[in-house]
């Protein structure tokens, strides 16, 4: 059984008939929407002088497509975790009337992923059955710093791997009703549900935002601001499968994204190995990773749900 379902979630076996397929013209029509919200967020970082990069299929789109992944419905950034707060401070004072912007402050929001999101509109996925907030989104993974002695590292990382676990199992108990429902046609999906489902029940005694808060308080514990290795704890692979070397990830270089000029990291060959293995290989249809969607909807248009028009 696999206690991380990141993967799982992505690749699960659902109940078309239940979920939007983003395809077509309306994918690109995301795409493009997603394309405004970013450029909002680089224009704050460049002008506050705060370290991003493109991250995950974000940057692997800017490398092997020079846009999005053809099939890919989000976009993703890393950002420097000694940045973050200042980043939040000054796009919260420019784009504040535009955008909510949910971190692991924001009550019941469950992730240490944050996400700026487009009011207005709403994208629902399975996390936003009840998110009033459900807009539009792009994701901001946090690169953190790590202690440069490898036993420290190691009980670092182990303890952020520990909280990230029992934050997850706190949602999932959350969301429980939501996940066993989007699940029951994945045999080996149910399974790590229910699993975390019943941890989450017995970690119920603290909420969901103090589990947020206090598993976010371990990944940033690392002060030492030049240390060799920089992690990504929210990212697909957590602590110890995302550990980069803070020269190839602090260091940006710009690289052309749907007309753009973004950055990506300085090193993005060894981190999209690192995620990827082979990451100019194009996999088959039934490999690709999406988003199964309750809702979507445009700003000043129609909520499109399954089973309207």
């Amino acid at each position: 059984m696999k206690l991380s379902t990141m993967e799982l979630l992505k690749k699960a076996k659902v109940d078309d008939s239940k979920y939007i397929h983003l395809d077509s013209d309306l994918l690109r029509k995301y795409q493009l929407a997603l394309l405004k919200i970013t450029d909002d967020i680089v224009e704050v970082c460049e002008e506050e002088h705060i370290t991003y990069q493109l991250s995950g299929g974000s940057c692997l789109g800017a490398v092997r497509h020079k846009g999005f992944i053809p099939w890919d419905d989000d976009m993703d950034i890393n950002m420097l975790g000694d940045h973050f707060d200042r980043f939040i401070a000054a796009f919260k004072k420019k784009y504040g009337d535009k955008y909510w912007i949910h971190t692991c402050h924001t009550k019941d929001y469950g992730l240490i992923v944050s996400r700026i999101r487009l009011k207005g509109s709403v994208l629902r996925i399975h996390q936003d059955v009840n998110n009033p907030e459900a807009g539009f989104f792009v994701d901001i993974f946090r690169l953190e710093n790590t202690p440069d002695n490898p036993l420290l590292r190691r009980l670092h990382g182990t303890l952020c791997m520990g909280m990230g676990l029992c934050l997850s199992c706190r949602k999932f108990y959350q969301d429980r009703d939501t996940m066993r429902e989007f699940g029951k046609n994945d045999k080996e999906l149910m399974k790590s549900i229910n699993f975390k489902v019943n941890l989450g029940r017995l970690l119920s005694f603290m909420s969901l935002t103090k589990w947020t808060e206090l598993t976010q308080s371990c990944c940033s514990m690392s002060k030492n601001s030049h240390s060799k290795y920089l992690t990504i704890p929210a990212g697909r692979k957590h602590y110890f499968g995302e550990l980069y070397s803070r020269e190839g990830m602090e260091n940006t270089v710009f690289a052309d994204f749907e007309g753009r000029k973004w950055r990506i990291a300085k090193d993005y060959q060894g981190y999209l190995k690192k995620l990827y293995g082979d990451y100019m290989w194009i996999p088959p249809e039934e490999d690709r990773e999406k988003h199964f969607v309750l809702e979507i909807k445009f700003p000043g248009e129609k909520s499109i749900k399954k089973g309207t028009d």
